[in-house]
């Protein structure tokens, strides 16, 4: 049974860890201290903002999201970005009977994965570190009439590769308020 209390005390806990004392890269426009934030996009200059050579987590998940997500290139990211002992925590993503979670997430990305000409689309509205770990705030549209889905994706990073992936979602829903979007 669905007990929105637990939900959601085991969702905001973490992520108030997460998030106390945390590093954040802001999306250009977005404005601290507003009674409504403005939460812009990240902006493809801002995922490519660090040096090639750049091992940190930061860098590591920026990196990873743009080849993955933004060039459609997730089989490629997979091989360079994740530890072979890569461990994925979300149901949705974890596929047994392939050796390794790194190998069970490409094959299901060679059979599903975001391809070039499909109309998914994925905007980043908050990246923020904590030491070995980032989280992603992002929403994924599968099409132009999809209201889409809210993702806040944390991965822990270690010498330079994403060796843990913990993915949460929730369908944005029709009615909402400016004051109470979920963006």
């Amino acid at each position: 049974m669905f007990n929105l209390r637990s939900t959601t005390a085991a969702f905001l806990i973490p992520c108030a860890l997460l998030m106390a004392n945390a590093h954040a890269q802001t999306p250009a426009g977005a404005q601290a201290g507003s009674a409504v934030p403005e939460n812009q996009p990240q902006t493809e200059a801002e995922r490519k903002a660090f040096a090639p050579d750049d091992k940190s987590p930061l860098a590591v998940v920026n990196a990873f999201n743009q080849m993955a997500f933004f060039d459609r290139r997730p089989i490629e990211a997979f091989k360079r970005y994740l530890a072979d002992d890569f461990i994925e925590r979300s149901p949705d993503f974890a596929h047994d009977g392939h050796g390794s979670d790194k190998a069970g997430l490409i094959a299901f990305f060679e059979t599903r994965g975001w391809k070039e000409g499909e109309a998914l689309k994925d905007t980043i509205y908050q990246v923020i570190g904590d030491g070995e770990r980032v989280a992603v705030f992002h929403k994924v549209t599968m099409n132009d009439k999809d209201r889409g889905t809210a993702f806040v994706d944390i991965f822990r990073v270690r010498d330079g590769l994403i060796v843990e992936h913990w993915a949460i979602s929730q369908p944005i829903p029709a009615n909402t308020t400016p004051r109470h979007s979920m963006f």
